[in-house]
């Protein structure tokens, strides 16, 4: 049964089963959720409920999935925030790089495979006790690239984000605390990042 609901402004068809909370949300055709929303509104509108709720699951899925949680800590660049979210295989990080000319903030993603995160994980490991547990960023840094810090990896800005993401994310999930001084410091001793995601990011079978 449709629900005919008038305004000045226009008259909307909502139907009976369709999440309202989903509905008032915004369509945006440069993202899959947007777009996803913008589905469910087209059916709706065109009284195909049978389609919009095929839409509106598939919507509720995906942003299940994608999950995003902020991260309590700062960008290595020091300008907003950090968000991870995780896939069966990677850790996405959304961060705040380069304003533009209009100083707008510019939100990039990034994602970082489990192999990467668990590499990092093992030099961590592996300095430890060599530092007594305060592992400056310099050392770490060349244990995990295999070259000079200030040349190979300081001085590269797309591996020094890498490296500083990778420290975030371990920071994230408990498993170091990573002083912006430079120093990393080992809270719960792990070989493999699945070790401490949560079970539906493991990318384990069923």
């Amino acid at each position: 049964m449709s629900v005919i609901v008038k305004s000045k402004e226009y008259e909307r068809v909502e139907r009976k089963g369709l999440d309202i909370k989903i509905l008032r949300k915004k369509s945006n055709a440069h993202s899959y959720e947007g777009w996803l929303i913008g589905r469910i509104k087209i059916c709706r509108d065109d009284n195909n409920l049978e389609l919009a709720l095929i839409y509106e699951d598939a919507y509720k899925n995906y942003m299940a999935f994608q999950k995003i949680e902020k991260i309590k800590i700062n960008s290595w660049r020091g300008k907003g925030g950090i968000k991870i979210g995780e896939t069966p295989d990677n850790v996405i990080v959304e961060f705040v790089g380069k304003r533009g000319k209009e100083d707008k903030p510019n939100i990039k993603k990034a994602e970082y495979s489990k192999e990467d995160i668990n590499k990092m994980i093992l030099s961590i490991n592996k300095l430890k006790e060599e530092f007594g547990n305060k592992i400056p960023s310099r050392f770490l840094g060349e244990e995990f690239y295999g070259r000079s810090w200030d040349s190979g990896v300081f001085s590269q800005r797309a591996d020094h984000t890498k490296f500083t993401h990778l420290l975030n994310i371990l920071d994230y999930y408990g498993i170091i605390e990573y002083n912006r001084k430079g120093y990393t410091k080992v809270i719960k001793e792990v070989k493999d990042v699945k070790e401490i995601l949560p079970k539906h990011s493991r990318g384990d079978s069923p």
